[in-house]
Parts: structure tokens; sequence; C-alpha cells
């Protein structure tokens, strides 16, 4: 079922502090969570652990008919999909 998460796909938090912001998906662990980053708060240093469960995947992803190369990844090259892939750059809006 889960089987369709990829790394570097685009995927949207449902539930969680996070919730209705962008990631990438950086490395499917086993068939619950994924690592998940942003380029700003969730850096490839840091990603953030993510059941997979509680995100929204969508058919987007980096480097469509390329191999996902994590090697190559820069924190620029996230923040710069995001920002064109993501409909509101992958920020969530903020609440006054």
């Amino acid at each position: 079922m889960m089987a369709d998460l990829k790394p570097g796909q685009l995927v949207r938090s449902l539930a969680g502090r996070d919730k209705d912001k962008h990631y990438i998906v950086l490395q499917v662990l086993d068939d619950k969570y994924v690592f998940l980053v942003d380029g700003r708060s969730r850096t490839l240093a840091r990603p953030k652990r993510k059941n997979i469960a509680h995100l929204q995947r969508y058919d987007r992803g980096m480097n469509p008919g390329e191999p996902f190369e994590v090697e190559k990844l820069t924190e620029s090259d996230v923040i710069s999909f995001l920002k064109s892939a993501a409909p509101d750059g992958g920020v969530p809006e903020q609440e006054v």
C-alpha cells in the first residue's frame, strides 16, 4: 500500500505541529516511516522522521525520469523545488 512513496517525491504533512507543510522524501525507512527534508528547518543533515500515514502524496517529484541521488542533493535544490512545485511555496500560511 505504501510502496508508492519514493525518494525525491513531494509530500504534505497532514498531522502534527508541521501540518500543511510541504517536504521532499529523502529516504523511505520502512513500511511505516520516511525521512523528510524542506531545506530550511529540516535540512539534509537533520531530516524529519514522519509516519507515512500522516502524509499526502503528490505525483510530482524532483528530477522525474532520472534516478534520485541523495549524495548530489543540496539544501538550495530542495528549497527551489518546493518553491516551484508546492502550491504555497512549501510554507504554510501563518495565522495572526
